[in-house]
């Protein structure tokens, strides 16, 4: 992915999780499977979101408890693309009765022979940026997410 392309995404997501208040204890909780089948309706929510193909919860046996969103992209659009992604999980996560330990979004392109857009980042340090500005963006980008299928 370009480098401005990546800086792009990486704004647009700051904008759009500035609009997403600190999680408190006193919110309802959900499992894992009702998290699931509220997703879709969370991007049906937002205006010009990507097409959402699904999501899943799962544990790795490295990484922990990991939430996973798929959309379809547009490859003009892959940094609001993911930028979206990034805000339905952080928006969503909140509610988990556990708590995931990975964001994962992974960017689908209907252009055959491009290889779809994996971006995982680690859901504790994603959340000390963007909600609670805890750690600086350069942190979070350096330590927090890596890219793959690019």
């Amino acid at each position: 992915m370009p480098r401005s392309t990546v800086n792009g995404f990486l704004l647009l997501l700051i904008a759009c999780l500035g609009l997403i208040q600190p999680a408190r204890a006193d919110r309802p909780k959900f499992s894992d499977n009702q998290i699931v089948a509220m997703t879709p309706g969370y991007f049906k929510k937002m205006r010009q979101a990507p097409e959402f193909l699904g999501a899943e919860v799962y544990r790795h046996p490295q990484r922990g408890k990991v939430f996973r969103v798929n959309v379809r992209a547009n490859r003009n659009n892959e940094t609001e693309n993911l930028g979206y992604a990034f805000d339905a999980m952080l928006a969503l996560s909140q509610y988990f009765k556990r708590p995931p330990k990975q964001f994962v979004a992974v960017l689908h392109f209907n252009s055959k022979g491009i290889a779809p857009v994996v971006c995982t980042g680690d859901a504790k340090c994603t959340i000390a940026h963007f909600i609670h500005q805890r750690i600086t963006y350069k942190e979070w980008y350096t330590k927090c997410i890596t890219f793959q299928g690019q």
